[in-house]
């Protein structure tokens, strides 16, 4: 068995919003102690602490809402196969990654896609709440590149539509409506366990918002017959 001792960082700093790389050593830790971890511009945006080599205290500054966030970790989830998200509660986005340094690039290009196709289509200004905007299209990427997306009738290529608080999803086939609202924290948590999504044949389906409110869904209704 291969003990892994190295763990890389990939943090957003919340001072100067700069995405910064650091590698962590276990064997920083041989001694009681703590670690802490600074962006170029200065700015402390981690710490890490251990006592006994196992479990580690870990806080980090959120570039999101500002607040500090803390995490208890053992040796296994720092020093593991797979790359840790170092999420905004409030928000639910990620602000960084840890894990094993080619993990933790993939995670940080995925995340760099999903905000380089919001500036290109020039909505980012336009959102009401962009971190889980940026959080929601990152979602439904996934969901299609694993083709667990698209509609009941069989059709797998949605066609989409920005707005300032929602996404709506369309199937060109059977017309069927989706709606995934992306304009607070609950419509992150309440959209994160979803692992697949199929539109209901020929329906409209407020999919993660469900006390909304019928009037949202007749006027949807009603601008599908103007298109």
């Amino acid at each position: 068995m291969i003990l892994t001792t190295n763990s890389t960082i990939a943090m957003q700093c919340s001072q100067c919003g700069e995405l910064e790389f650091h590698a962590l050593s276990l064997f920083a830790f041989s001694r009681p102690g703590r670690k802490n971890l600074h962006c170029s511009c200065g700015f402390q945006s981690m710490s890490v602490t251990s006592r006994n080599s196992q479990q580690f205290n870990i806080a980090y500054d959120c570039a999101y809402c500002g607040e500090t966030h803390y995490l208890r970790l053992n040796r296994h989830a720092i020093w593991g196969r797979d790359a840790l998200p170092l999420t905004c509660p409030d928000v639910g986005a990620s602000v960084g990654y840890i894990g094993p340094k080619q993990k933790v690039n993939h995670a940080c290009h995925e995340r760099e896609k999903s905000m380089e196709l919001a500036v290109e289509l020039g909505y980012e200004e336009e959102f009401e709440n962009p971190e889980v905007m940026l959080w929601i299209l990152d979602h439904l990427h996934r969901l299609a590149k694993q083709g667990d997306l698209g509609c009941a009738c069989g059709n797998h290529q949605l066609t989409f539509e920005l707005l300032p608080d929602r996404i709506e999803l369309y199937c060109e086939c059977c017309e069927a409506v989706g709606v995934v609202y992306a304009d607070s924290s609950d419509n992150v948590r309440q959209f994160e366990g979803i692992n697949s999504l199929y539109l209901k044949e020929n329906k409209t389906w407020l999919i993660n918002s469900p006390l909304r409110g019928q009037h949202i869904s007749r006027k949807i209704e009603e601008e599908k017959k103007w298109r």
